[in-house]
């Protein structure tokens, strides 16, 4: 796919030139209204968006005046403006427009800045806040941009992609204050990962905002549960300001959690593997088998709590973490990670699904793997079960028609962050032996469920076909159970280490 950024920057460069930092709209002398802290307090930041040029035209005939009072309605206090031209056909008078009319609202100037006049330019305007993006600035250009910002008593709202970015505002945030955002977005395919965030928050300095994809409550409420401090709610607030109340209240009524901690631990170390997938051994009843796994590298492990010939129970549970908690207590090497133990449930009501919910809530397990039928009812099951304190947890589909794979999508769009798919065997809820039609696969890996989302894959597989699997469909997680035993819940240590072999080769 071309690089939309670079034909973004180039085209503006023109403007730049021969229309100079104003681009052409009627900006006045001096500044008319006072400076608005902007995200004074956390909350959410709706966006006034024309267009853009992944999804075409979404709002071209929108009143910049009248979408910023719906989104005070709303209860939004921040209000973003895109005022770039070309591509997402806004302009710096939707911005003079917007802040003149509501002086208690605070309003970012979102755009691709370059240079430091459009810093006045955007002050003169009303920006209370002006958008750098990290990725297509130095260190140096960016730290001239956010000291002219403090200087006018504005915020610097300093993008950032990857860690190269966020280095980049670990610099500028030792100069003064400033306030961070991560796109979740990749500016130059304009793709989505939500765990782009999750991998990057824990590393920035300051205050941060989780910025794009953000289409459902739940997805809004996932990023106040990673710990960022505002969301900021584009294509979804301008195509249906109505509806915007609901991703305001839910990113407001949620708060950092366990949750969170999770999916930041899974981007964390889903960035530090570069290519290699995720691995995940499943089936786990024994602490021996456990250890190998980590030895070899696994980065998660799964113990059964539901009737299976692979049932763990709570006491397995507590030996695996005991002795994984001891191994890694005495290993020399501090890069080694120990793995993160998942309970799968089928049904979190259920005696063994209760039981896996209480070793989560007692830190034994650091997740809840949900293998059942019925997520609606559910995942919020186990949502409720976590008290107020949150229990990391994921939904697995079991695929076997283009129902199944629509079901993903549907939770894709309700704003789980993954969805492992896993073959679909009439009466069994998992640990078949059988792979997913590879059909069906590749629906799923093409993002035909949803552009959000990377591939966790589990079904069938071995040593004998992991390459493959990796080399035709490129999976974020392999998840292996059956095809690594000697008999069921016993894992075979030469295969384990010949299913590893063909996974780094």
């Amino acid at each position: 796919m071309p690089d939309v950024l670079d034909e973004i920057l180039s085209r503006r460069e023109e403007d730049y030139a021969r229309l100079g930092p104003s681009f052409g709209s009627d900006v006045p002398a001096s500044r008319a209204r006072a400076v608005v802290p902007f995200l004074a307090k956390p909350g959410a930041i709706l966006e006034v968006k024309r267009a853009s040029p992944s999804k075409g035209d979404i709002a071209p005939d929108l009143d910049p005046v009248s979408l910023a009072r719906s989104y005070a309605e709303a209860g939004a206090r921040n209000v973003s403006v895109l005022t770039e031209r070309r591509f997402f056909k806004g302009s710096l008078d939707d911005l003079i427009a917007a802040s003149s009319a509501h002086p208690g609202l605070s309003f970012l100037r979102k755009d691709f800045i370059l240079h430091e006049d459009e810093i006045e330019v955007s002050y003169r305007a009303g920006a209370d806040a002006v958008l750098l993006i990290a990725r297509i600035l130095d260190a140096a250009t960016l730290r001239r941009l956010a000291s002219a910002c403090r200087a006018r008593g504005i915020t610097a709202f300093v993008e950032a992609r990857d860690a190269a970015d966020v280095a980049k505002i670990a610099l500028a945030a030792k100069d003064g204050p400033l306030l961070a955002g991560v796109n979740a977005r990749d500016l130059a395919t304009f793709r989505i990962d939500p765990l782009v965030p999750a991998a990057l928050r824990s590393s920035i300095p300051c205050r941060a905002v989780f910025e794009s994809g953000t289409s459902s409550p739940g997805a809004a409420r996932f990023a106040r549960q990673l710990g960022f401090d505002g969301i900021l709610i584009g294509e979804a607030a301008a195509r249906d300001p109505q509806a915007a109340r609901s991703l305001v209240s839910a990113f407001e009524s949620a708060r950092p959690d366990w949750v969170g901690h999770f999916w930041r631990e899974v981007g964390r170390r889903r960035a530090e593997l570069g290519s290699r997938p995720l691995v995940k051994v499943c089936g786990i009843t024994r602490a021996e088998d456990a250890l190998l796994a980590a030895d070899l590298g696994a980065d998660m492990l799964g113990l059964v709590f539901a009737q299976s010939p692979r049932r763990a129970g709570g006491d397995a549970a507590r030996d695996v973490a005991r002795a994984l908690r001891e191994r890694f207590r005495q290993s020399a090497d501090a890069s080694r990670q120990r793995p993160l133990l998942v309970g799968v449930v089928v049904d979190p009501a259920s005696h063994d699904g209760r039981e896996a919910l209480s070793l989560a809530l007692d830190g034994v397990l650091d997740a809840i793997q949900y293998h059942g039928d019925d997520p609606d009812r559910d995942l919020d099951l186990i949502d409720e079960a976590g008290k107020g304190s949150g229990i990391g947890r994921f939904a697995a589909v079991r695929l076997g028609s283009d129902a199944d794979v629509a079901r993903v999508s549907e939770l894709a769009r309700a704003g789980e962050p993954r969805v492992l798919v896993d073959a679909r065997v009439e009466g069994i809820s998992g640990g078949t032996g059988q792979a997913i039609p590879r059909a069906l696969v590749r629906k799923v890996a093409s993002g035909d469920r949803s552009p959000t989302a990377a591939l966790w894959l589990a079904g069938g597989i071995g040593p004998a076909n992991v390459r493959a699997y990796i080399e035709e469909f490129s999976p974020e997680l392999i998840d292996a159970s059956s095809g690594l035993e000697a008999g069921p819940g016993k894992k075979d240590p030469a295969l384990l280490k010949q299913f590893f072999k063909e996974i780094d080769r």
